[in-house]
């Protein structure tokens, strides 16, 4: 009984303009070796996302990559009234349709663009959600300090769709984890990998320098 996710009204809605857009929906997660196109945030990622939104009184939270905006709406479940939400889609299709789905929340801003360029340190967010597929020189360890000056210290940055290791398949044997290194052996963060279905992880990152 208490293993059930609730989904809050808009995250419902969110899930809704996901199939009219034929934006993938997979609620279990991606299977191991899925390399099919990008899917929405599943409810066991969403529902850390929404308690770390919480958890950002006053706050400014990030997310790269909206999609069709689930990640998003869980984002905006958990935002206290004083909290601010910036959310960057590179598809105008889809980043118009978000906008639509979220013009009744004053406090939760759709952008259109690269948040490559889009974000800026100067603008230093409490919590970000990398829900795209960062540019591979970005993860590499002389880039690291590009993403980490997007959140404030004692901010935190959550990346999901990790496959646990003991479930790669043989050919990932030899392959290095941009995310994971990124997560445990960058100086200027702490991470821990949390489990989000049998068959999914996620990273939470908190920035301590």
């Amino acid at each position: 009984m208490y293993s059930k996710i609730e989904l809050p009204e808009i995250v419902r809605k969110a899930n809704q303009l996901a199939e009219e857009l034929n934006f993938p929906l997979m609620p279990e997660g991606r299977p191991v070796g899925y390399k099919g196109p990008p899917s929405a945030c599943i409810p066991q990622v969403g529902k850390l996302l929404q308690v770390l939104a919480s958890g950002k009184p006053n706050g400014l939270i990030g997310e790269q990559g909206t999609g069709a905006g689930v990640g998003t709406a869980w984002l905006a479940s958990g935002l206290r009234s004083d909290a601010r939400l910036i959310s960057v889609e590179i598809n105008p299709t889809l980043a118009t349709a978000v906008k639509k789905l979220f013009k009744d929340y004053p406090n939760v801003e759709i952008k259109t663009g690269d948040w490559h360029e889009v974000m800026s340190p100067d603008q230093p967010y409490d919590l970000l959600f990398v829900d795209a597929m960062p540019r591979n020189e970005l993860l590499d360890p002389s880039n690291w300090d590009a993403l980490v000056d997007l959140i404030k210290i004692g901010g935190q940055i959550v990346m999901d769709d990790l496959t646990p290791v003991e479930l790669w398949l043989p050919e990932w044997n030899d392959i290095v984890d941009a995310k994971r290194e990124f997560a445990f052996a960058n100086p200027r963060v702490v991470g821990v990998e949390v489990r989000t279905t049998s068959t999914t992880s996620a990273l939470v990152v908190t920035r301590i320098q």
